[in-house]
């Protein structure tokens, strides 16, 4: 089996994971609600734009990172987006947890017992809207 054929069977694995199965779930009911929909595109739509300017060289303000963090709350403060988040986030440590087990694998060593997940070195509290360090959050 070639490794891009162990990848596609390790994406239909995820695909049947609770976790994955929870953001699905979390998503459909969002879709379903304008209120909910509305505040996560428009979080969305600014997380993007500023990424594109990240991408063009440019340094985010504090001002642009208060608005996030203000759309962020506000979008979280909705029961249907804050399930959805969650069961993000959730999704996101099983895909990082694989990853560790990948680098594992690549350089023959275990994770510390003192950090399974392999994020040392990250700072950010997970969801903040500041992260980008790593690919964890």
């Amino acid at each position: 089996m070639s490794v891009y054929d162990m990848a596609v069977e390790l994406g239909k694995n995820l695909s049947t994971s609770q976790e994955y199965a929870k953001v699905l779930d979390s998503q459909r009911a969002v879709s379903q609600d304008p209120e909910a929909r509305s505040l996560v595109n428009d979080f969305q739509q600014l997380q993007k734009s500023y990424q594109r300017m990240q991408m063009m060289g440019h340094q985010l303000t504090q001002e642009n990172l208060k608005k996030l963090s203000e759309m962020e709350k506000q979008a979280s403060s909705h029961p249907l987006v804050k399930a959805y988040l969650d069961a993000q986030a959730g999704f996101y440590e099983v895909v990082n947890m694989v990853n560790v087990k990948i680098q594992e694998g690549l350089t023959g060593k275990s994770v510390s017992e003192d950090d399974p997940t392999g994020q040392a070195s990250c700072s950010s509290t997970k969801g903040s809207s500041e992260c980008g360090s790593c690919s964890g959050c």
